[in-house]
């Protein structure tokens, strides 16, 4: 059992950290948001531009909270995966008795 959970925990870390870097790789080529920002500044009170800043925002903030939320969860995840199997083995394992 304890071998399970070590591979379960090997796949969350790999999987966190893939969808982190994916995410941030998303984050810093979002040509969409960046060109939103840039109108934004030169026409800084046209309503059309402040709705198109605000929903690339949207998506770029979601990019951002899924890069964190996904490596945060994927390290604790598999922490928590490789400590169970750790756990689970020392008690597999008979004890020494006293003489």
């Amino acid at each position: 059992m304890s071998a399970y959970l070590r591979v379960l925990g090997a796949l969350c870390i790999v999987a966190g950290v893939l969808v982190c870097a994916l995410s941030t790789h998303a984050v810093l080529t979002d040509d969409t948001y960046y060109r939103a920002a840039f109108a934004l500044e030169r026409h800084a009170d046209h309503i059309l531009y402040q709705a198109e800043y605000q929903a690339a925002l949207a998506r770029h903030v979601a990019y951002i909270v899924t890069a964190v939320v996904s490596g945060v969860g994927g390290v604790v995840g598999s922490a928590l995966l490789f400590g169970l199997a750790a756990i689970l083995q020392r008690l597999g394992r008979p004890a020494a008795t006293p003489r």
